[in-house]
């Protein structure tokens, strides 16, 4: 009988498209999510697979029944909304992952793939040219965000023992096309504003670095952790990144890939603005573990975001695709309902 995974967060931005590969990798798929984005994400795959529409906050231990492994996606995954609301972003990304992570040890699932997030290593004061952090170092997170993130990461390895072994995802920001797609992310919103405005525009002078991922290799990842011996991974925690970009260096890329295969000149302008969040990651362990090289070029992410745009154009201004606008207009419209 093949394996059925519970994926949590499953119509979110990776799961839309991690729930299709787990399908054609042969696995059952059981997907938990509030549906805070619709239902589109998952509509031409709604009847291969179980969809459960409910929070992670309230959903019982029931949701666990013939789950062989879970993938814990669900959470709020922006840093503005999360300094807007630090208490539910507690209760949403620490307390209900520990409670999954409850239910999937009370219920005998063994492994459970928790995602987490690099952006727990900025912190004030970071240098411009920032070191890569290890999973191993001493870190001090400081948003609603992080700090969420980093806590839920400590409940869940508490609970680790023979029985019960969490793996842990800081990820890195992600790039490239999704069914739920999110034109806030630097990389899908540079290859957006490159198609629609011609003008990519840098904050900071361009000196802001991120640890970057292609969607397809996150996904990629997750299903190796299922397949893994859990003797190498249960425990752990990796950095998944490709590789660090500073957002000028990608600007300036993109700006080249556009003009190589389009033709169309695409200006820059940069804004003296602060840097906010500065961070690198070192992404050796991951490569050393998971021995996954990138699937796609940068020019194939791009390119692949700006054919869907040409196809809807339309879709760049739908605040869907902007986390932040979107549980805003959300927290407005119940603040509307209950005044």
């Amino acid at each position: 009988m093949n394996k059925k995974i519970l994926v949590t967060g499953g119509a979110g931005y990776v799961g839309s498209v991690l729930v299709r590969a787990l399908l054609k990798k042969g696995y059952q798929v059981k997907v938990l999510d509030k549906l805070v984005f619709g239902k589109g994400s998952l509509e031409e795959i709604k009847d291969q697979i179980e969809i459960i529409e409910d929070d992670v906050c309230t959903t019982g231990p029931e949701i666990m029944e013939g789950i062989d492994a879970v993938i814990h996606l669900a959470g709020f995954s922006t840093e503005p909304v999360s300094q807007y609301n630090p208490r539910y972003t507690d209760l949403l990304n620490h307390l209900a992952t520990e409670r999954m992570a409850k239910f999937a040890k009370e219920k005998g699932v063994k492994r459970f793939i928790f995602s987490s997030s690099c952006s727990i290593y900025f912190t004030y004061n970071t240098p411009p040219d920032p070191s890569p952090s290890k999973e191993t170092d001493s870190i001090n997170p400081i948003s609603a965000y992080s700090l969420s993130k980093r806590a839920a990461e400590q409940a869940i390895l508490e609970l680790a023992d023979d029985n019960f072994q969490p793996v842990i995802f800081r990820k890195g920001t992600i790039c490239g096309w999704s069914p739920r797609m999110r034109f806030d992310l630097i990389i899908n919103a540079f290859a957006k504003d490159a198609f629609s405005k011609k003008l990519l525009t840098v904050d900071a002078g361009g000196q802001v670095w991120r640890p970057i991922i292609d969607i397809q290799d996150v996904v990629l990842t997750y299903i190796k952790a299922l397949e893994l011996p859990l003797d190498k991974i249960g425990g752990k925690i990796f950095n998944i990144s490709n590789d660090n970009w500073n957002a000028g260096e990608l600007a300036q890329k993109i700006k080249e890939i556009v003009k190589n295969r389009k033709g169309i000149d695409i200006q820059i302008e940069t804004r003296p603005v602060n840097i906010t969040r500065n961070y690198k990651a070192d992404n050796a362990l991951f490569k050393e573990t998971f021995q996954l090289a990138p699937s796609r070029s940068l020019d194939e992410i791009v390119f692949e975001i700006w054919d869907q745009l040409e196809k809807s154009p339309e879709i760049a201004n739908d605040p869907i695709h902007y986390n932040d606008k979107w549980h805003l207009q959300l927290m407005e419209q119940q603040k509307n309902k209950t005044a």
